[in-house]
């Protein structure tokens, strides 16, 4: 199993560009990279998103589990995005406010403490100053976008997992994202919210198996 950082998120380094198709490109290349062939690619979020996307270039991916993935673009996403042009993360003094800032960004969640900071290694780092967040915050000026666009393209094995209760993904929106993917299997996860990885990690990893079985 490979666990890949999207550019300006976790461990990956920052770049100028944070269009979908540069994501896609570089899954692409890992794969490419890598030298796999046929893989099963699993994606929270927008990384479903981008897996989707890229299994319309490329027939090595053979299937995507795609997890709660945003399927509408709003006047309030229009407005986040054009706040975060040229935005950066705040310096704090202390590591712990960050930890705790980051736990509370998982609202329904609530995470052992070893799990947290599996996460927090990943997504804090040091500075001169104290301590800040890795990922780029220039990552959410993106651009609009029609989500049902290139859906109707996609001819690996989709599963799509949508948590009943998100705000991400609710009910209606997963129904007719996963309509609009040909053959695609919606699966709706119970009183889970948008982070249906952690609050139904072994219905997500039972899933995971069967796609690369």
């Amino acid at each position: 199993m490979i666990a890949m950082d999207l550019r300006g998120h976790g461990l990956s380094g920052h770049r100028d560009s944070y269009a979908y198709a540069d994501y896609a490109d570089d899954l692409l290349s890992l794969i490419d990279e890598l030298g796999l062939d046929r893989v099963a690619v699993a994606g929270h979020s927008l990384g479903g998103y981008v897996a989707l996307l890229a299994a319309t270039r490329s027939d090595r991916i053979g299937s995507v589990l795609a997890l709660d993935v945003k399927s509408d673009w709003t006047d309030a996403d229009a407005e986040l995005a054009e706040r975060f042009l040229g935005a950066s993360q705040r310096m704090e003094p202390d590591r712990e406010t960050l930890v705790a800032r980051l736990a509370r960004t998982l609202q329904r969640v609530t995470l052992a403490s070893d799990e947290l900071e599996v996460l927090a290694a990943r997504s804090i780092e040091p500075v001169e100053s104290g301590w800040r967040l890795r990922w780029d915050r220039r990552v959410l000026a993106t651009h609009p976008v029609d989500p049902f666009a290139f859906l109707s393209e996609v001819r690996c094995i989709a599963h799509v997992m949508a948590g009943s209760e998100s705000d991400v993904m609710p009910p209606e929106s997963a129904r007719r994202f996963a309509t609009a993917v040909p053959g695609a299997i919606l699966e709706p996860i119970e009183g889970a919210g948008h982070h249906v990885e952690l609050e139904a990690p072994e219905r997500v990893a039972a899933r995971i198996l069967e796609l690369v079985a």
